[in-house]
């Protein structure tokens, strides 16, 4: 008898979820953002998908139009636990301001033959962009015209936006060629790639520059990499772009560890989730996916002087004549 209950009360359940009465625009919502995640999310294989379908469904149960939805979706999107991906609504797009100002960094001062270039953030159009690009190669070719032992490159407090500016505007230190991956959830990998002034995933060029860099540099200089807590994102993939780079270290505190790479996609109602689709590998391969630990962990306060002092220790090693 108490097993014949426990039957009847385990169909009550499955009774009372097909039941769930949730008006078909919104169910229809759901149903698109689940198969986006489904498809793209890097975490796809490790998720059981009829569960955190039917947990999704029982949430929004109440739901009597999109605006209702948007805490499940956001739901949604967290509980793919990349701590990267995340759900805009089409109201806080349209309520963005453009009055919120973004933060500002100043360079920092060093010995007259160390260069020195902040990489910050990367967000705006495409003059935006051609903008950035300009800035930070027109400071790398007015310090190499000095005799210079070696170059600093910041990136701490980058928070990230676009990588490809930030790549293609240096250009000059880390030269031509293949400088990391995105490595999918099933082990699909595509390169990405800095030739002549124009950027690649593989074969597919995502953005090129015409600016040109009058000083070559003969060889790769002795460059100490600076990051900290705050780079994320597009500015982990560039610390990791350095990864491997000869005469190359990196200095400071962890990265803030969402070296993954997003991809933004637009849903139905304008609404919007930009969601980590791939990991970052080095030139080597090595995966990352979480925070990057620099060569020399040091306190913050410490960090360029650190790596200004490895420079001038380089320079006094002898290098084996060819």
């Amino acid at each position: 008898m108490k097993i014949h209950s426990y039957i009847f009360l385990f169909f009550l359940f499955a009774s009372c979820q097909k039941n769930i009465s949730i008006p078909k625009n919104v169910s229809n919502y759901l149903t698109e953002t689940i198969k986006l995640l489904k498809e793209k999310s890097i975490h796809k294989n490790e998720i059981d998908w009829k569960e955190f379908e039917k947990d999704l469904f029982i949430k929004a149960q109440h739901a009597k139009n999109l605006e209702d939805v948007y805490p499940t979706i956001s739901y949604a999107v967290k509980k793919l636990n990349d701590n990267h991906s995340y759900f805009k609504s089409i109201i806080e797009i349209k309520n963005e301001s453009e009055n919120n100002p973004l933060p500002t960094f100043s360079d920092e001062i060093t010995p007259d033959d160390i260069g020195y270039i902040r990489i910050p953030y990367c967000i705006g159009s495409e003059k935006d962009n051609e903008n950035y690009i300009t800035s930070i190669r027109t400071k790398i070719d007015q310090q190499a015209q000095k005799k210079l032992k070696g170059w600093i490159i910041d990136l701490q407090g980058n928070f990230g936006g676009n990588m490809w500016p930030m790549l293609l505007a240096l250009e000059p230190l880390i030269g031509n060629g293949t400088f990391g991956y995105f490595i999918d959830a099933n082990e699909n990998s595509e390169a990405w790639k800095i030739i002549k002034g124009k950027a690649y995933i593989e074969d597919q060029l995502i953005m090129e520059t015409n600016i040109n860099f009058s000083n070559q540099l003969q060889k790769k200089p002795f460059m100490a990499i600076l990051t900290d807590s705050e780079t994320a994102s597009s500015g982990e993939a560039i610390t990791v772009a350095f990864k491997g780079q000869e005469n190359t270290k990196s200095f400071g505190q962890p990265t803030f560890g969402v070296s993954t790479g997003c991809v933004s996609h637009l849903l139905s109602d304008g609404s919007s989730i930009n969601l980590a689709e791939s990991i970052f590998l080095d030139r080597h391969k090595t995966k990352y996916g979480n925070k990057i630990v620099p060569d020399f962990v040091v306190e913050k306060d410490k960090t360029l002087q650190t790596g200004i002092a490895w420079i001038y220790k380089m320079n006094e090693i002898p290098t084996p004549e060819n």
